[in-house]
């Protein structure tokens, strides 16, 4: 098989009630559960008014201003699944625009992220489907390839492998590796808990009682900060 024309039909796939299980919780929260290490830059953003995106991740690693395998993907990916695009973060050319979405859509594929650029974004602004992207251009893109599908990947800043699972909402993207799926759902409930509880003691007027605020004034005692 050679490099640069790799279309790799398998991807181990999880248990879908656990991938569903993660949809809830906030991007932000999870990716505190991941020492903030697993998150998309800012450069990927929401597209459209659907900014909840949750699936395994079908990857594709295009060429600059090239969407050949990008189709392919399509034809391949099954229902629930993210086609993560490695694009170049190229701006002068989309690679994807309502006919790509709607077919994706017809196949109740879960999404796109782009780290390149898209267009037909009234598409997006009019329908529930999920695209986030660099950025945004008219200018269409060539179908020449090389490309590759379902190989390890870079997008926003991140490795992503074949069957992570893309968790995305307004405030950006995190990847979450399968095989620490489960964990991290176990640290994310408890973190929301005590967001929970943070609330309530704003709520109540004892913010200043709470945990946060007495360890923020001990670290800085213990710093030796002084307050003047």
């Amino acid at each position: 098989m050679s490099v640069g024309k790799r279309i790799i039909r398998h991807r181990n796939n999880l248990d879908k009630q656990l991938v569903e299980a993660l949809r809830k919780y906030p991007s932000a929260n999870v990716s505190d559960c991941m020492g903030r290490l697993y998150s998309m830059n800012a450069h990927i953003r929401p597209m459209g008014k659907d900014n909840k995106i949750i699936g395994q991740a079908l990857t594709v690693k295009a060429s600059i201003a090239d969407n050949m395998l990008f189709h392919q993907a399509l034809l391949m990916a099954d229902p629930g699944d993210v086609i993560v695009v490695d694009a170049g973060r190229d701006m002068n050319h989309s690679v994807c625009g309502e006919i790509m979405y709607s077919y994706a859509k017809s196949k109740n594929i879960a999404g796109f992220v782009v780290d390149g650029s898209i267009r037909d974004v009234d598409y997006l602004v009019n329908n529930e489907f999920p695209v986030f992207a660099a950025g945004i251009t008219g200018r269409g893109p060539y179908k020449n390839g090389p490309g590759e599908i379902n190989v390890d990947i870079s997008c926003g800043g991140q490795v992503v492998h074949p069957g992570d699972i893309i968790l995305g909402d307004e405030d950006g993207i995190v990847v979450i590796p399968p095989q620490e799926a489960l964990n991290i759902l176990e640290k994310v409930k408890e973190l929301q808990a005590n967001e929970i509880n943070s609330l309530n003691l704003i709520a109540n007027g004892d913010w200043e009682n709470g945990s946060i605020a007495t360890n923020l004034s001990k670290q800085l005692k213990e710093d030796g900060y002084e307050f003047l």
